[in-house]
């Protein structure tokens, strides 16, 4: 009986330690995003009202922070102007760089370039709240704006639809051809020869048994 005390003890023991690792890893993890991403946070109080440039490069440790980011990678420098008026902030963001996603063709990673601005407009008020895409209103009592997930919206909006590797100086595929070939092989293993044939009783088959009268 002791014995087993003494084992259910031990047990016990590993369990809250495991317990305590999970929750100290997890809140290493997240001291470091808030670590990372304190930067862009833009403390306007105490400013002189005119124009104010930051800069920043944008790579992995930012898109880390985001679970659900589709970019892990990339090289992006962002300049941002700020001007500061009595009643409004206005924000001009002009990216440039690149961010790694994958080819919807051959599955493969690739650059896809990155070159763009965005404006937003920072309005005071006495809620959060936005009037549109590009005007937001924080309250009168706030301090600073924080751009992070602007940032973050911005690089995933401008992404393309369809993603693919971008030709070569010659006009040739920059795709993977190893991965070109076992996309291609694996879609061919997994075409249906019937998937074309019309299904027996489909409803169009049965209406082409019919005949119709032509009305006078």
């Amino acid at each position: 009986m002791r014995l087993k005390s003494i084992r259910r003890s031990k047990k016990q023991k590993h369990f809250f330690f495991s317990d305590i690792r999970f929750i100290f890893a997890a809140f290493i993890k997240t001291t470091g995003i808030l670590e990372e991403l304190k930067a862009y946070k833009i403390e306007f109080m105490g400013l002189p009202n005119g124009k104010h440039t930051f800069s920043f490069d944008i790579g992995s440790e930012f898109f880390d922070c985001f679970a659900h980011s589709e970019i892990r990678h990339g090289d992006v420098h962002l300049d941002l102007h700020m001007e500061k008026e009595e009643n409004m902030l206005v924000f001009d963001f002009n990216f440039h760089g690149w961010v790694e996603v994958s080819c919807d063709r051959c599955l493969d990673m690739y650059r896809e370039p990155v070159d763009f601005e965005r404006r937003i407009y920072i309005k005071f008020g006495e809620d959060h709240s936005e009037q549109a895409d590009d005007i937001i209103v924080i309250p009168h009592t706030e301090t600073y704006v924080d751009i992070s997930h602007y940032v973050y919206e911005f690089l995933h909006l401008v992404l393309p639809l369809r993603r693919v590797h971008p030709d070569d100086s010659q006009g040739r595929s920059g795709c993977d051809p190893d991965m070109l070939a076992r996309v291609k092989a694996h879609s061919a293993g997994n075409t249906d020869p019937s998937a074309d044939k019309p299904l027996e009783g489909a409803p169009f088959e049965a209406l082409k048994s019919l005949r119709f009268k032509k009305s006078n």
